[in-house]
């Protein structure tokens, strides 16, 4: 168990609760910024991605944005963690904030896959079924 040693810290409350935390040094600061910036720039690709595929395929570009949603708002509340943090804000700068922004993000993402898993296959089907009924139905002139 000596690889777990480093990590002791963060098992134990007072790291997570404590009202004046040891300021962010500059290399974790640009961890931390790094770290939440891809979080934005998934986001934007996906988002991109569902608008480019919006009109071939809108169950997808659904899709896409309900796994989008999450890592921008994991992204953006992320930076605004550390934001406090990094100028110390009292109440704010607590390190338990960036607990709770991951696990949101965790959170909104495992609902995304049970969406995924769950309803999308039956829209695609309902979705191919009406497509099928169509063509049988009279077109306007």
């Amino acid at each position: 168990m000596d690889f777990l040693r480093g990590y002791a810290v963060f098992l134990n409350y007072r790291y997570w609760l404590n009202l004046r935390p040891v300021p962010l040094g500059p290399s974790l600061v640009g961890a931390i910024f790094s770290f939440f910036a891809w979080f934005i720039a998934a986001s934007l690709a996906l988002r991109l991605i569902a608008r480019a595929m919006k009109k071939k395929d809108p169950r997808f570009a659904d899709l896409l944005k309900r796994f989008a949603r999450p890592l921008s708002t994991a992204g953006l509340l992320g930076l605004l963690c550390l934001l406090f943090a990094y100028e110390q804000v009292p109440i704010l700068n607590l390190r338990l904030w960036f607990l709770l922004t991951l696990l949101l993000c965790v959170y909104q993402i495992g609902r995304a896959v049970a969406f995924a898993v769950r309803e999308y296959p039956a829209l695609k089907r309902e979705d191919a079924e009406k497509q099928r009924l169509e063509k049988y139905m009279p077109k306007k002139k």
